[in-house]
């Protein structure tokens, strides 16, 4: 009887402790991504602009035959975002340094930039250079971009 009532304590404390601990919210990162590309003459420029929430698509040709200005927008799942946010290092990111600047000469610049508690970093470099830590996401988002491209 003495071991049945020390059992029984045991297991009442062991259910006010598991009932008593709160759920743990995993808040999701609160970037805004911008990535594109920027090329002199006519060329343009074509960017998606991506949330937690939604992916926003935005292609300028300032002149020339394809001139005009097209912007599309689609739902983003918190799956999808999940899968960018943890396809980089956000800290190594704002440590990068890569400021080139093709488009002064009529060339063409990729580039990246992610605002995080009102700070923003941008990284602009060629198309061909890798990006140290950024391959991944770069992917993803070249993806994304080609997506939003031939969506209706």
């Amino acid at each position: 009887m003495k071991y049945l009532i020390k059992t029984g304590l045991f297991v009442l404390v062991l259910l006010l402790f598991a009932t008593c601990a709160e759920d743990e919210l995993i808040e999701q990162e609160s970037f805004i991504i911008k990535f594109g590309s920027e090329c002199g003459w006519c060329a343009g420029q074509e960017y998606i602009t991506v949330s937690d929430s939604i992916v926003e698509y935005l292609r300028n040709i300032p002149c020339g035959e394809n001139m005009g200005t097209v912007s599309k927008s689609r739902n983003l799942v918190s799956d999808e975002w999940t899968e960018i946010t943890s396809s980089f290092d956000y800290s190594l990111f704002v440590t990068l340094e890569y400021n080139e600047c093709n488009v002064c000469v009529d060339g063409c610049d990729e580039i990246i930039k992610i605002s995080h508690d009102e700070t923003l970093h941008e990284l602009r470099y060629s198309f061909s250079d890798e990006v140290e830590g950024m391959e991944n996401l770069r992917q993803k988002l070249n993806g994304i971009m080609e997506e939003m491209r031939e969506q209706d």
